[in-house]
């Protein structure tokens, strides 16, 4: 699903070799953290009676997904876990040195993940449906285990919340995920890559915060069937709009 094959998994392999070397050691750790991720399998339970609980697999892959979801089995990537100083991370790329996690941050990938797994959306046809997809999995991941799988993008739009609904707001109801998801080579200092996680995240938190009936609030997040909406009913494009008035 995400390797493509032998070849390119050798190759990247091939091309970071003191990353790999490095990743051994972290690799051994994942036992460490099965109480973490336990415990997130539990506080969803508790918050959403009707989750189901699939197996979790931990792989080594090629550096291009830190998990992902086959029929509700997770794939957890713990070659995206392996920064564990800075000779490991040096030949890396600007991208891979800006998402690259310690091993500690394992369980809150498992718990993104399992959101993911629970997620019955109505397709992500557009770029709002697809950031609310990701978002929702941030933000009910966050819930369960405490923390976000994109601590980086949030610490970067923290002063930036108007700034960057001005530029997704236009741009939502297309197709074209370009400049705010899945463009991890094009990312830059000014423009990191996956902002739409952090725009997603913005809009679920709102609607979470608007809803009384919390349980309520988390089983329609977890099956968006109008992003519109959702964000309507969220409130958040209402609340930037006044935030970006005069």
């Amino acid at each position: 699903m995400r390797i493509g094959d032998a070849k390119k998994l050798a190759a990247t392999i091939k091309a970071y070799p003191a990353y790999y070397a490095a990743l051994r050691e972290s690799s051994r750790k994942v036992e460490t953290y099965r109480a973490s991720m336990l415990a997130a399998f539990h506080c969803l339970q508790s918050l959403y009676p009707a989750a189901v609980m699939p197996e979790v697999y931990f792989v080594i892959g090629r550096m291009n997904s830190a998990g992902t979801v086959d029929a509700r089995t997770l794939l957890i990537g713990v070659d995206m876990f392996g920064n564990s100083g800075a000779e490991a991370m040096a030949a890396l790329g600007a991208w891979h040195r800006a998402v690259v996690a310690p091993i500690e941050r394992l369980p809150n990938i498992v718990a993104h993940e399992l959101i993911h797994s629970q997620q019955s959306n109505g397709g992500a046809e557009t770029l709002l449906a697809a950031a609310l997809n990701e978002g929702v999995a941030d933000f009910i991941g966050e819930l369960i285990c405490g923390q976000t799988i994109n601590p980086h993008l949030h610490a970067f739009a923290k002063n930036r919340h108007a700034e960057l609904w001005r530029a997704f707001a236009p741009a939502m109801r297309g197709k074209d995920l370009g400049r705010w998801l899945y463009q991890g080579d094009q990312a830059t200092a000014d423009w990191p890559a996956d902002l739409g996680y952090v725009m997603g995240y913005r809009i679920a938190a709102a609607y979470y915060a608007a809803m009384p009936d919390k349980a309520r609030a988390i089983r329609d997040m977890l099956r968006i069937r109008d992003a519109e909406a959702f964000l309507k009913a969220s409130g958040y494009a209402a609340q930037m709009e006044r935030t970006a008035s005069p």
